[in-house]
């Protein structure tokens, strides 16, 4: 090889090493750059959460505050009946249907706090997945970045210029689709809360509702008379105070009993449901990314060989 030869082999790899290095730098500015994205959505989906977690915890204390007064309102209706000898026995068990229902709505709506509470152990987690995970794809093309360069700069393929383009910006590029796609994971299960948050208004609101008709059906039966009214409307008074006892109240009870039981049930379910479905999202990523930047240097080798 002559003097001129080496000097032009000698500039071509050099300048091929700086093309390599600047690569080299790209992948690592992506690398910062997703990290940033991903770390800015893990911030965004954790304090999702926590507002999430705040509104169902509103929602509950309101529920909890509003039919509190609702059935100590009704209750009131009644005190006038206590003392009549025809009604006060009927209307002392209206009274304790009422007043089983308050502490059901006390008890239940303290419940429903502390299990919407345990939504907010999902950000963490997820912080804690997303972090590793993230970090063992994109180690995983780093590694297939060096080999790549190792494997261009000692290379004497005739094939080299065209793998070379071929698989120059492989590692950026895929950094750049996994990120996104880790993303995806928490911006799909934004909705998926979304959801669930629909499913907890929807109880509540349906919660609130039976709690109103019982203390409106207690209402009714003062709203027929008094206890100076003649005999037949007394006798009405007292068989609608006997009604909420025997059929009225026990129905009401068990159905909201029923529905806290459901509400509190399906959220306990949705804690695990949320993180399962974020995990097995972020471990799909993660296989599937990293098996790809395993798969970067195999592939560089057929090319180099083959030309395909």
């Amino acid at each position: 090889m002559t003097r001129r030869s080496l000097l032009w082999f000698a500039l071509s790899l050099a300048v091929l090493v700086i093309n390599l290095q600047d690569a080299s730098a790209q992948l690592d500015n992506a690398i910062v750059s997703k990290r940033s994205s991903i770390n800015s959505t893990l911030v965004s989906f954790s304090n999702n959460i926590v507002n999430k977690v705040n509104d169902y915890s509103n929602k509950f204390v309101s529920l909890r505050n509003d039919m509190s007064f609702h059935l100590k309102s009704s209750s009131e209706t009644i005190t006038q009946f206590l003392t009549s000898e025809s009604i006060s026995q009927n209307a002392l068990l209206a009274l304790d249907v009422l007043q089983k229902s308050s502490s059901t709505l006390q008890a239940s709506s303290s419940a429903s706090i502390t299990v919407s509470a345990s939504f907010t152990s999902v950000g963490p987690c997820m912080n804690t997945k997303m972090q590793a995970s993230v970090s063992a794809t994109f180690s995983a093309f780093s590694t297939a970045q060096s080999q790549y360069f190792s494997i261009i700069t000692s290379s004497s393929s005739p094939f080299l210029s065209t793998c070379r383009s071929r698989f120059s910006n492989t590692a950026q590029d895929s950094v750049n689709q996994a990120g996104d796609r880790f993303q995806d994971c928490l911006n799909d299960e934004n909705n998926e809360q979304g959801r669930v948050s629909w499913i907890i208004n929807n109880f509540v609101t349906l919660i609130k509702q039976n709690y109103r008709a019982l203390g409106n059906h207690v209402r009714s039966c003062a709203s027929l008379g008094s206890p100076s009214s003649r005999e037949e409307v007394q006798a009405e008074i007292n068989a609608c105070y006997k009604g909420i006892s025997i059929y009225v109240g026990p129905i009401y009870e068990a159905t909201i009993a029923q529905q806290f039981t459901l509400i509190n049930t399906m959220m306990q379910l949705e804690v695990v449901a949320s993180n399962n479905r974020v995990k097995t999202c972020i471990n799909q990523v993660a296989k599937t990314y990293t098996a790809m930047a395993e798969g970067i240097v195999p592939s560089l080798n057929t090319c180099l060989s083959t030309g395909q």
